[in-house]
């Protein structure tokens, strides 16, 4: 009788030790994704001096236009009843030759990324949209 107590408080301490191993495993899987979910969030991004400013054309259509970059975030300006802010997300500079190919990617959360595509003319210190090339922005100096 005795052996079978022994038994039986063996099997329910193996349980037991079994029981706090899957548990602490749990616990550290979701500690790991914590952390990660910290980690793996987008990293801070910084635009360049050369586009932070307002943004301004005098094409057709646009007039009344305005793109301006922060440090942080990008804004669309349509006249005085349409401004539209966004964060971005992530900018990707790729240069060619004489000017910079900026891909910037912005947006509230990842579900709502918008892609901006554009040129920086070094020389010129103008923008041109990669899909509208016809379009040149340059950046509107600031009346003291």
């Amino acid at each position: 009788m005795r052996q079978t107590a022994t038994v039986a408080a063996v099997s329910v301490e193996q349980r037991s030790t079994r029981s706090t191993k899957i548990l602490l495993t749990v616990a550290g899987l979701m500690l790991v994704g914590l952390i990660y979910s910290v980690v793996a969030r987008d990293p801070d991004v910084s635009c360049p001096n050369e586009l932070v400013g307002a943004w301004v054309t005098s094409a057709k259509g646009y007039e009344e236009g305005m793109l301006v970059f922060s440090k942080t975030g990008v804004a669309f300006s349509v006249g005085i009843e349409h401004l539209d802010a966004q964060a971005v997300r992530r900018l990707d500079v790729t240069p060619d030759g004489p000017r910079t190919l900026y891909t910037v990617v912005y947006g509230d959360s990842r579900r709502d990324e918008q892609t901006l595509s554009f040129y920086y003319h070094t020389k010129d210190q103008t923008i041109t949209f990669k899909n509208q090339a016809h379009l040149v922005w340059t950046r509107k100096a600031v009346e003291s």
